[in-house]
């Protein structure tokens, strides 16, 4: 059971998408990483809540957020009702009535739950870390420091087409908000297989899916962690 969940996990992993706010790379930024991974799709972008990171590993823990509907109970029940009375209306005004319900409840037919999931996402060896803001620098004086153009530029680095400002996998710390852009192997990944007796132990610790597991080919530190309370 769980290598199934986790082989459904890592395919449905960049389908969850984070409800705040997303920071992409340009779309000239796009075309750019197709011309030089040509043996890797894009698999989507997650954006969550770094809970831990694996440095030696180069892997990230992050917690995303995502929204399912939900059915609706008692709309539902409202719209059956709604319907039984236009159905036995006897006059123009009951039959507006009605419809009116039958609107009403069908507007609240469903409503999305919030859910949060833990995922542990593998960087590319050649991953890109940028970050939406340049890091925090301070004068002799203890003031944080403002940057002229010229050093804002040179932050950002010779690649314009990056997003944001250079930064290094080490930058990457809990609590931070993060967006990762993913790519897997091109093709169909391999479907498992099912294991019988022994074999299930082994499969639970096989990599179903290998080569065609996501990985984050670039990672933009949107929000730093905040800062304790005083």
């Amino acid at each position: 059971m769980q290598p199934t969940i986790r082989w459904m996990a890592a395919l449905l992993l960049p389908a969850l998408v984070a409800t705040g706010t997303l920071i992409g790379a340009p779309k000239a930024a796009d075309k750019d990483i197709d011309k030089t991974t040509d043996k890797m799709a894009k698999a989507g972008s997650v954006v969550g809540n770094v809970m831990n990171v694996y440095e030696d590993k180069k892997k990230i823990r992050i917690q995303v957020s995502y929204s399912i509907p939900k059915l609706n109970t008692g709309a539902y029940q409202q719209m059956i009702q709604a319907q039984r009375n236009m159905a036995m209306a006897r006059d123009r005004q009951a039959y507006i009535n009605a419809q009116t319900s039958y609107a009403q409840a069908q507007r609240t037919l469903y409503t999305n739950e919030t859910k949060t999931k833990d995922l542990e996402i593998q960087a590319a060896d050649d991953v890109v870390v940028r970050m939406a803001r340049p890091k925090e620098d301070f004068d002799e004086k203890g003031k944080p420091k403002r940057y002229t153009k010229k050093e804002l530029a040179e932050l950002r680095g010779t690649d314009k087409k990056l997003p944001g400002y250079k930064a290094e996998f080490g930058d990457i710390t809990t609590e931070q908000i993060i967006k990762i852009d993913l790519v897997r192997k091109k093709g169909t990944p391999p479907k498992p297989k099912k294991a019988r007796g022994k074999d299930k132990d082994e499969a639970a610790e096989a990599d179903l899916l290998g080569d065609f597991t996501p990985q984050a080919s670039m990672i933009v530190i949107i929000r730093e962690a905040a800062p304790p309370p005083k």
